[in-house]
């Protein structure tokens, strides 16, 4: 069961990371936001998109337990 909300959180990271990325190119279009503080806010939600996109994938991924079990 913690898997499945740990995953359904995940998933709830990602697209709202999708979303505050296109929000941010927005801004960025828009020129209500400078080109500097813009590739950081982009950069930020894709790095969030892509790291919980692979946890959403499999939840045990990140899992702190894991890690040290395997070593």
């Amino acid at each position: 069961m913690q898997n499945r909300i740990v995953s359904i959180a995940s998933l709830m990271v990602v697209v709202a990371s999708v979303l505050l990325f296109l929000a941010g190119a927005w801004e960025i279009m828009s020129q209500r936001l400078d080109e500097g503080n813009g590739v950081m806010c982009l950069a930020g939600c894709l790095l969030a998109a892509i790291v919980f996109s692979y946890r959403f994938a499999d939840p045990q991924w990140l899992d702190p337990v894991s890690i040290v079990k395997s070593r």
